[in-house]
């Protein structure tokens, strides 16, 4: 009787939910290099992320119930875990949830996690997926289910302990991902490995960590290339230049509700529409995705079998540059070592791939990055998984926008970790701040340096109406733009790069240097324009012109 309930202890409802939230903290710890490696089917650098966002529907919506039988929570998982998929990565991570669902909801009700019914799940998640698919390619995620179900269907049978089992998976699914470049030539040409698989041994390393009790459950992974080599951080410079050259249209992702959905009907008709289409479902959901360059024609054929909702399209060729962009800016910097173990680590809110580029670098190698800004800000939770996920014990916390500090407060007091709060209101003073992070002071002196730097630092915005408005009393005109100082209107105009003048002139007496972050809208000819136009008007100010990226804002400007 002890016997049974140590082991009920150790792999009943409760522990299935904590390793599904390890998983999730270990995405998000690893997210910006399964990013970084994503080439295939699309190199958008998106696949981390997808995957991040996956996992975290399905952690938001079990919450911190695991009162229900281990059968009810994995069902409930794996119906979240398909609604939220985000992109080609998050649908292939449904089929996982389906097989633990599938597996663990047996007509015996078998109450706990056993190595038999792990390696059923990973057997049934493999099955799935390759049917999921009209035309399966092998060296990628579907590869590395398929040899983690063969691995742990011969680990279950010589010993059928739930935690062998794993550990024997997790072991397995480093050494297939190392070799999916053999198998997938345009991982080999871009010199890097899948980054789906990668991410899927990621979750599995942090499920691991999280039944051995093991903090934090999601550490950072080192990519396992062929031959021992390591991985740069970037892809092949030809690679990224031959990839901007194509057109890849819009990635289309929907639900589709029906009583009955015939989804080889489904999947054979989106086959014939698009690109790369990915379709499954359970209990009258559906979930589609399709590339294709006119998302209408898939949205008018999901209409035909039922109500569409949950519409996700992205523009993959607008992607791609910006993936591109990274992986020039990753190559041509000097790269920052990344400590395997921290003695503080620095979580940051940031929107923008230059930005977040920016911050990682600044950091020291010891910095993850939180997607948030404004009209998109971080829950507590968010923060949190990210704090817990953070490689050390001590953890700095940049929220980075005013909108996001009071939730950032939230956090010491629901975590184990040392942590302080540096309440940076936008992400430049957040780059500022930074700057002062030093290995050699101690948690508390990198705080008040950190602190007194920020508190220095004048931010401005540059951005255009999307409509007529009325700020800080002022109204504007849709389509004007107009630059705002310390949240006080400078100036608004018909040209962003004048209002950005006017802001400059106005707002940088007795500056040393002014940093101004282009924004995701600006075009190269822009950014030079931009340049040029600032180092001829201002010759007795330092200016320094950052690729920044970010979403909403032309520029945004830090003055020191």
């Amino acid at each position: 009787m002890q016997n049974s309930m140590v082991e009920s202890d150790r792999t009943g409802s409760k522990v299935l939910v904590e390793m599904i939230r390890a998983t999730a903290s270990a995405v998000e710890a690893n997210r910006d290099t399964i990013n970084a490696l994503n080439v295939f089917p699309v190199p958008d650098g998106d696949t981390g992320t997808n995957m991040m966002l996956t996992l975290r529907s399905v952690v938001d919506d079990i919450g911190d119930d695991s009162s229900g039988t281990i059968g009810d929570i994995a069902k409930k998982m794996a119906r979240a875990a398909l609604l939220g998929a985000r992109g080609n990565s998050g649908l292939i991570l449904a089929q996982f949830f389906k097989g633990l669902s599938e597996s663990l909801g047996t007509s015996d009700g078998e109450p706990l996690l056993r190595g038999t019914s792990f390696a059923r799940s990973l057997r049934i998640a493999a099955t799935n997926s390759y049917k999921a698919i009209p035309n399966p390619v092998e060296g990628t995620m579907l590869t590395v289910y398929r040899e983690c179900a063969d691995v742990a269907e011969a680990s279950a049978a010589q010993n059928g302990s739930f935690e062998n089992v794993l550990a024997a998976v997790a072991a397995s699914s480093l050494e297939t991902v190392r070799r999916t470049p053999q198998l997938l030539p345009v991982l080999a040409e871009a010199e890097v490995v899948d980054s789906g698989g990668f991410g899927f041994a990621v979750m599995l390393d942090g499920a691991l960590r999280s039944l051995h009790g093991n903090e934090p459950a999601g550490r950072v992974v080192e990519v396992p290339m062929p031959g021992g080599t390591k991985f740069s951080g970037t892809v092949k410079a030809d690679f990224v230049d031959a990839s901007e050259e194509i057109d890849w249209g819009y990635c289309t992702v929907f639900a589709i509700q029906s009583e009955s959905i015939d989804l080889d009907k489904l999947r054979a008709h989106m086959d014939q529409l698009g690109r790369s289409p990915i379709v499954d479902g359970t209990d009258g959901i559906a979930k589609v995705h399709v590339h294709m360059e006119d998302p209408g024609k898939a949205l008018s054929a999901g209409l035909g079998y039922g109500q569409i909702s949950n519409i996700e399209i992205v523009n993959m060729d607008e992607q791609t540059a910006g993936w591109a962009a990274a992986r020039r800016n990753s190559a041509g910097r000097r790269r920052v070592p990344t400590l395997a173990a921290p003695k503080i680590a620095v979580v940051a809110v940031a929107a923008g791939d230059g930005l977040t580029d920016l911050i990682i670098s600044a950091g020291l190698g010891a910095t993850s990055v939180v997607e948030g800004g404004d009209t998109m800000n971080p829950s507590v939770a968010d923060l949190l998984a990210a704090v817990n996920a953070a490689p050390s014990n001590k953890v700095i916390l940049l929220p980075n926008n005013k909108n996001v500090v009071a939730a950032a407060q939230q956090v010491p007091d629901l975590t184990g970790k040392d942590v302080r709060v540096v309440p940076t209101r936008s992400v430049q003073t957040g780059v500022a701040a930074l700057l002062a992070f030093s290995m050699d002071l101690s948690l508390d002196e990198n705080a008040e340096a950190m602190n007194d730097v920020a508190g220095e630092v004048g931010e401005g915005r540059v951005c255009r109406a999307s409509r007529d408005v009325t700020i800080y009393g002022r109204e504007i005109k849709a389509g004007m733009a107009f630059a705002t100082f310390d949240d006080v209107i400078v100036t608004v105009g018909r040209d962003p790069l004048f209002v950005l003048v006017k802001l400059i002139e106005e707002c940088s007496d007795g500056a040393e240097i002014v940093t101004v972050y282009t924004g995701e809208s600006l075009s190269p000819e822009q950014v030079k324009t931009t340049t040029e136009t600032l180092e001829d008007k201002f010759a007795d100010i330092e200016i320094e012109v950052v690729h920044g990226g970010q979403p909403h804002y032309d520029y945004l400007i830090a003055v020191e």
